[in-house]
């Protein structure tokens, strides 16, 4: 009887325990939240000691270093608004002399091809560029160039003897017989200038 009893006590006092200790744990959260500060104020950390700032003159020679000159920012463009100041703010027309090799004046003779008593004859003829727009277009011809052979073999001057029809055909077969070279002409057995006539044809293959 008396194990029967204690048993019967003993759970009585161990739910009575977890109640009461249930109990007192909600009072003291609940006494937490109320006395606990709501706000946290966080103080700065400061220096325990103070620090001292030390200042020291600049040397001569630094003091007078000037200092580089402020770099200006370019202007972005701005698009005209009447053709006025298009017209304004335009830059004039440069013009270009065309530099041409002309024979200097000296006292070497221009004797004609026919009279010359020994010719020259051609060591390097280059060939013409072919003009893209030319051959984009078909064109085709022939033109023949008149050079002055110098009395070093190299062409001092040129021009179109006869015409192929088109004008950028014409320039390149000058510009191909200024790069041409002939054994130089001879006359009583001095060097002497002569014209000679080189012709160019112009085939699209």
């Amino acid at each position: 009887m008396k194990n029967i009893d204690t048993l019967e006590w003993e759970s009585r006092y161990y739910s009575l325990a977890i109640r009461v200790t249930t109990v007192i744990t909600l009072a003291a959260l609940l006494l937490t939240f109320l006395f606990m500060p709501r706000r946290f104020e966080v103080q700065p950390y400061q220096l325990r000691k103070a620090v001292e700032t030390v200042m020291e003159a600049l040397p001569p020679e630094l003091e007078e270093i000037a200092e580089p000159p402020k770099v200006e920012k370019p202007q972005m463009p701005v698009a005209a608004e009447t053709e006025a100041e298009v017209e304004a703010e335009a830059i004039e027309t440069t013009t270009f002399t065309e530099i041409i090799k002309r024979p200097e004046e000296t006292d070497i003779p221009v004797v004609p091809f026919w009279k010359v008593e020994v010719k020259p004859t051609p060591v390097n003829v280059p060939t013409p560029v072919y003009p893209e727009l030319a051959r984009q277009a078909g064109i085709e011809g022939q033109a023949v160039v008149q050079a002055l052979v110098d009395t070093d073999g190299s062409i001092i001057d040129a021009k179109i003897l006869k015409s192929s029809g088109n004008t950028s055909l014409d320039n390149e077969a000058v510009q191909a017989a200024m790069r041409a070279t002939f054994t130089p002409a001879k006359q009583r057995d001095q060097a002497v200038r002569v014209w000679v006539s080189i012709p160019y044809r112009f085939t699209l293959q």
